[in-house]
């Protein structure tokens, strides 16, 4: 994704969490706010963490995971974001 696309939108990206009795597939989803204008994103907002469980579908499991190792996460996820040409010439 480029700079310009890094706003204004929810990002998804997956992971494997583990803990003591069970290891599960996740969808991690966040918002990127651009604070006060700057290239450089200044806060993340953690919008859901879900996972698909058979016969129930999607089910958001944001209250029992560690919210201070998601947010180590999600730095990490926006911070490989892509920049191009495109974004500083248009």
């Amino acid at each position: 994704m480029g700079i310009s696309t890094l706003y204004d939108r929810v990002h998804v990206f997956d992971a494997e969490l583990d803990c003591e009795w069970a290891t599960m597939d996740v969808d991690i989803h966040y918002r990127i706010d651009a604070g006060d204008g700057d290239a450089v994103p200044q806060t993340y907002e953690l919008v859901k963490v879900t996972t698909r469980i058979a016969g129930a579908g999607e089910v958001d499991i944001t209250g029992m995971v560690n919210f201070d190792y998601i947010m180590d996460l999600i730095e990490e996820d926006a911070s490989n974001a892509d920049a191009c040409a495109g974004d500083y010439y248009g």
